[in-house]
C-alpha cells in the first residue's frame, strides 16, 4: 500500500521541501577547510529550528538498528557513502574532501528528505568529475519519475547515466518513499536487475531519488558504529537526493529553491 497526498498535505510537502534546499544551500556557504564537522551538526541545528521544523532522524531507530541515530545531518566524507554521524565527530575538513550532506526535517508533520555533495578547497579535476555527475545523474533519475514508468526505469536511468561517465551506482542503497514516514514504500533501485519488486509510478507519489555514484566498485561495507557506510575499495562517492511529487506533468522537485 503506496501513500497518496491531499491537496493541502503537497502543500505542506512544497513549503517543508523549500525550506530544506535553503538549509542545505547555508551550509554550502559554511563549509571550508579547517571546518569541524561537529560544528556541521550543530549549525543545521540551528538553520532547522529557525526554519521551523525538526531535524527527523535524531533519535530515529531503523530495522535492525542496534542504537537510535544521533544526529541531525549525516556527513559522509570522500569514501563514506552514506549515513556518517556527524554529533561529536572530530574530523576537520580538508582541501580536496568530497562531502555529502543529507537532511530529513519534519515540518508540519510531514518529512522531506534531501542530500547535495560539495567540494572543499582545492579539488582534483576527477573529484570534480564525480560531482557534477552525480547532479546530472540524479536529474535524470528525477526525470523517470513520471505516471506510467516503474522505480526500475528511474534506477536503471541512474545507472546508465552514471556509466556513461565512467562511474557506476552503489546498488546495495536506493530511494524510497517519504512524506508521512522518512521511510516508506517503494524502495527505488540505483539500478536494473537487482532482484527488488518493480513498482509502476503513480499521481500523488512522493519519492526520495537518491541515487549514489561511485569512482570504483560499488560494493559497500557497514563501519563499527553500525550506520557509516564506505566504499570496499576506498574510492570516492557523490550524492544528489530530491524529493519529489509525481504529477499529472511529471515530477515536480520539491527541495529546490
Amino acid at each position: 500500500m503506496y501513500q497518496f497526498y491531499s491537496k493541502e498535505e503537497r502543500e505542506v510537502l512544497r513549503e517543508g521541501g523549500k525550506k530544506l534546499a535553503w538549509i542545505l544551500k547555508q551550509l554550502e556557504n559554511f563549509l571550508h577547510v579547517g571546518l569541524g564537522v561537529s560544528n556541521i551538526e550543530k549549525k543545521s541545528l540551528e538553520l532547522i529550528e529557525e526554519v521551523g521544523a525538526t531535524p527527523a532522524t535524531v533519535g530515529y531507530a531503523p530495522s535492525g538498528a542496534s542504537y537510535p541515530f544521533p544526529s541531525a545531518v549525516c556527513t559522509s566524507i570522500n569514501n563514506e557513502v552514506a549515513h556518517g554521524i556527524s554529533k561529536n565527530n572530530k574530523y576537520r575538513l580538508k582541501d580536496g574532501d568530497v562531502v555529502s550532506l543529507d537532511i530529513v526535517i519534519k515540518y508540519k508533520g510531514l518529512f522531506v528528505d534531501i542530500c547535495r555533495t560539495y567540494g572543499v578547497g582545492k579539488m582534483s579535476k576527477k573529484d570534480l568529475e564525480l560531482i557534477a555527475t552525480a547532479k546530472e545523474v540524479t536529474r535524470e533519475a528525477v526525470l523517470q519519475a513520471k505516471i506510467g514508468n516503474t522505480t526500475e526505469d528511474i534506477g536503471g536511468t541512474a545507472e546508465k547515466v552514471a556509466r556513461e561517465f565512467n562511474f557506476d551506482t552503489v546498488k546495495e542503497l536506493g530511494g524510497h518513499g517519504v512524506g508521512r514516514k522518512i521511510h516508506d514504500k517503494p524502495f527505488i533501485p540505483n539500478g536494473k536487475n537487482l532482484g527488488v519488486p518493480v513498482v509502476k509510478i503513480e499521481e500523488g507519489m512522493v519519492l526520495a531519488i537518491e541515487p549514489i555514484v561511485c569512482e570504483g566498485d560499488w560494493g559497500i561495507k557497514i563501519a563499527k558504529d553500525d550506520y557509516l557506510f564506505l566504499t570496499k575499495d576506498g574510492k570516492k562517492t557523490a550524492q544528489f537526493e530530491n524529493t519529489i511529487l509525481v504529477t499529472k506533468n511529471g515530477p515536480e522537485i520539491l527541495t529546490k529553491l
